[in-house]
Parts: structure tokens; C-alpha cells; sequence
């Protein structure tokens, strides 16, 4: 596996200075394969392999510089509140349809790949929850998403891909997102419903989102649901099981893996500004233990071709 991905792999796991034995760590490994999907007809294409690791500290125990930069955010004060911080790594892998073409593809998205590493400081009370996450990252040859994806096909035998040579450029890449949950009824042990709504601004991605989670469980943790970007469930609950949907609105402004290099010529497509994301899936948790499994749907993301996007995620919590 290349290099600089084990490196931020290894700096996430020490970096956040906390008590690690009450640390929190969440892996994630997303792909569109039949693996992960149900059903015939799944293909390797659109956002076709990702993975990412987080590490959150506990409750209230901030490094120093986070909580002098928490304590003047407005909305991330600590006064009847609970604040978490974490770091984060992952990687991202975008391919178009046809792998055996050896030429330019002008009418698909172009090969593209996203290695980052991320801080995520969180600030939650009994109806509100708030996010806020800061990647910093790599594109473009850079990101080594053409060495993983052949590494896992040549171990796998699925067929080689053979247009790496025309991916995006390097460049890097900030991105700053913002999101905010609610609980409008508070704690509710078995039902709940989880309105949603967030910002992100960067050069890799510019959107706006809106939408919701409706859960059902036996019990429901004490959160605000399952998210990337947030601890995944309380330590108040010895055992939780519940299955969510989620449905999700965006107006998309700038997407780099479909919109190209901010600067100089380069493969692009036409992007959709609006579209829909639906989840379905499952979590739950035993003590430290937990798991999750998200089924994703999302309408065409460009006009070239009306493929809508699937792809399967599992994660465990430790």
C-alpha cells in the first residue's frame, strides 16, 4: 500500500493527545461492489472506493489550541454543553465506466482521486448537535488513488483499469464544512426524527445540504444519529440497535471531480447543481464495540450520462 497513506494512517492513531484508553476510533470502508451492495448489476464506477479512519478523544478533553479556538466560535461555547475533538484520515477513488479504455474519456467523469487528513471539533447538548470539520489534502497522482485501486483488483482478479494515465491533476485541496443537527423532542428511546442541515466551502467541494433521519430502535443511543463527522454512539448505553433512513437534498456549486483542476485545462464534465441522496441501514453497539452498514443512493450527479450512484459502507467502532 503506498507510503504516504500508512503515514497519515499512523499520525491519526497518536496525534490526538488524550486518555487513549477512552479514546473513540471509527473505520469505514465504502465501495460499490456486490459486496457491499444488494442486488445484480453493480458496477465499478462513480465514487467507487473510499476509506477513512477517525479518532475522537473523550467528552470536554480538548487539546489546548482546540479549545482556545472552541471557546470563540459562536455556537461552540461549552456552557451546557459537551465538546468532543478528533482527527481524521481517508481516502477517496472516482472512476468512470469503461476501465479498458486506454484513451481520454470526454463524456464520463475522469479518474480522480482525494487523500486527506481532517479535524473534526464537536459541540452537542440534549437538542443540538454541531460539527465542524477542516480537510486538508491532495489530488491528482498524489493522492495514490491509482496504485490502491490497482493493488485491489490485482489481489481481487477484477479487471485492471487502464485510463490512470489521464486523471486530474495534482492540486491541493481545502475544504471547510459546517453542520448542525436537531432533536426538536429531545431524547426519545425508541423513535426519533433528526432534522439535519450544513455548509461546505472549499475547492474540492462547495454545497449546501438539508435533510433528515428517521430511526427505530431497541433502544436508540443517546446521539443524533449515525454520521461520518461525529462520535458514532454514547457510552451512556451498555447496548443499542437500530435501523435509520435518511433522505438528503444538495445544491452543488463546485465539485472537482467532476468540475476538473480549479486552474489550466483539463477533463470536466457538466454537473448536476441539484440532487438527492437516500440512505438505508443499520447500527448498533455492545459496550466499546459497534458497527454500521449505510446503503447510499444518489440521483445523476452529471448530464453526460444518467447513471445514478450506489455503493455500500460498513463500519466498526472500537
Amino acid at each position: 500500500m503506498p507510503r504516504m497513506f500508512r503515514l497519515a494512517f499512523v499520525l491519526l492513531l497518536i496525534g490526538v493527545p488524550v486518555n487513549r484508553a477512552a479514546a473513540e476510533v471509527q473505520i469505514y470502508s465504502d465501495n460499490d461492489t456486490d459486496a457491499y451492495v444488494p442486488g445484480p448489476g453493480n458496477y465499478d464506477r462513480n465514487y467507487t472506493e473510499g476509506t477513512r479512519v477517525n479518532r475522537f478523544g473523550p467528552a470536554d478533553v480538548l487539546p489546548v489550541p482546540v479549545r482556545w479556538l472552541a471557546d470563540r466560535l459562536p455556537g461552540f461555547g461549552v456552557w451546557g454543553a459537551e465538546r468532543q475533538f478528533g482527527l481524521a484520515s481517508g481516502q477517496e477513488i472516482y472512476t468512470p465506466d469503461a476501465l479498458s479504455k486506454r484513451t481520454p474519456i470526454s463524456d464520463d467523469r475522469p479518474y480522480a482521486g482525494w487523500l486527506y487528513v481532517s479535524g473534526i471539533l464537536t459541540r452537542r447538548d440534549e437538542r443540538v448537535m454541531r460539527s465542524l470539520e477542516v480537510e486538508i489534502g491532495m489530488t491528482g497522482p498524489a493522492s495514490h488513488a491509482d496504485e490502491v485501486q490497482r493493488w485491489w483488483h490485482h489481489r481481487l482478479g477484477i479487471r485492471q483499469p487502464q485510463g490512470w494515465n489521464y486523471q486530474l491533476r495534482d492540486e491541493p485541496g481545502l475544504v471547510v464544512s459546517y453542520q448542525q443537527r436537531c432533536r426538536p423532542w429531545g431524547r426519545r428511546r425508541y423513535a426519533d426524527l433528526v432534522p439535519h442541515g450544513g455548509v461546505t466551502l472549499g475547492n474540492v467541494h462547495t454545497e449546501a445540504s438539508l435533510g433528515g433521519t428517521l430511526r427505530l430502535g431497541l433502544p436508540l443511543p443517546d446521539d443524533f444519529g449515525p454520521w461520518h463527522n461525529a462520535p458514532a454512539t454514547s457510552a451512556r448505553t451498555r447496548f443499542d440497535l437500530y435501523v435509520f433512513a435518511r433522505v438528503e437534498g444538495r445544491g452543488v456549486a463546485r465539485n472537482l471531480f467532476l468540475d476538473g483542476n480549479t486552474f489550466g485545462p483539463g477533463l470536466r464534465i457538466t454537473k448536476v447543481p441539484f440532487l438527492y441522496e437516500t440512505q438505508l441501514g443499520a447500527a448498533g453497539r455492545w459496550h466499546r464495540l459497534g458497527f454500521r452498514y449505510t446503503f447510499s443512493y444518489t440521483t445523476h450527479e452529471f448530464r453526460e450520462r444518467p447513471y445514478c450512484e450506489k455503493y455500500g459502507s460498513f463500519a466498526v467502532v472500537i
